[in-house]
């Protein structure tokens, strides 16, 4: 039986997807809010709270709620786990080691999803990912400047950026837009993957939050063909699979 919070919830969902309250802008007041649904200001800040866990809205206490992303068709996938939190799970050593990292000039896209400022550079990683010594996927990222610096001047065979700027600089990585295709390996990959130019890889396109919204990351993970699979649930309820395009996180 779906509570009224829930279904608050929901209809604040299709607000954010129809646009009413575009990502990046704050929603009306909490008051205004239990004014609108009318409902006593516990039971609204029980419907904020679940958009808030999914990763939908901001959570900064104090402040009114901020849209940091559309919703997900199934809360659950919007959950942040790194590379490295996905390795320690499973009992495995996560590791590598940066090929190369430099200060480039941004292009329109990290303008416009990293929320760069103009004339702002961004730090652009090359990084090999292992898993118990093995070589398994090749991580390109771009990070703004406020977290490139912090990142730039980190051990190149860090295992994991994420705890480590979590530990360091309180900087949290909160949620992330997912984007999972199959492509063919390059001539970088081959050189740095035990895989020929043009064999199958796993390509997952990133674009990693804090709490409050704020673009942390962008980042194409290409994966040796057997070495990661997704195991999504579904029911006549809940799918968490949607449909996009190759191209929604288009890389230069």
């Amino acid at each position: 039986m779906t509570t009224l919070y829930q279904q608050i919830a929901h209809e604040l969902r299709e607000d954010i997807r129809s646009e009413r309250f575009a990502v990046g802008e704050p929603l009306p007041s909490e008051k205004e809010l239990s004014e609108r649904f009318h409902v006593a200001p516990g039971t609204m800040r029980q419907a904020l709270n679940v958009l808030v866990d999914e990763g939908t809205l901001s959570s900064k206490r104090g402040a009114r709620k901020v849209v940091m992303r559309m919703p997900a068709r199934f809360p659950e996938i919007s959950k942040f786990r790194s590379f490295a939190q996905w390795a320690y799970g499973r009992g495995r050593t996560p590791g590598g080691h940066v090929i190369k990292q430099e200060w480039v000039e941004q292009t329109e896209q990290d303008s416009l999803l990293l929320r760069i400022p103009d004339g702002q550079q961004v730090l652009t990683v090359l990084r090999v990912r292992t898993i118990d010594g093995a070589p398994v996927m090749l991580e390109r990222t771009r990070y703004p400047a406020w977290v490139g610096a912090k990142v730039a001047a980190m051990d190149p065979t860090c295992p994991s950026v994420t705890n480590e700027l979590a530990t360091r600089h309180n900087i949290h990585f909160f949620a992330a837009d997912n984007v999972f295709s199959a492509s063919k390996a390059g001539a970088v990959d081959a050189q740095w993957l035990p895989l020929a130019a043009g064999d199958p890889v796993l390509v997952h396109r990133r674009l990693s939050r804090d709490a409050k919204g704020s673009p942390l990351e962008m980042s194409e993970d290409r994966y040796l063909a057997d070495a990661l699979s997704i195991a999504v649930p579904t029911s006549g309820k809940n799918n968490v699979l949607s449909w996009t395009t190759l191209n929604q996180f288009p890389w230069e």
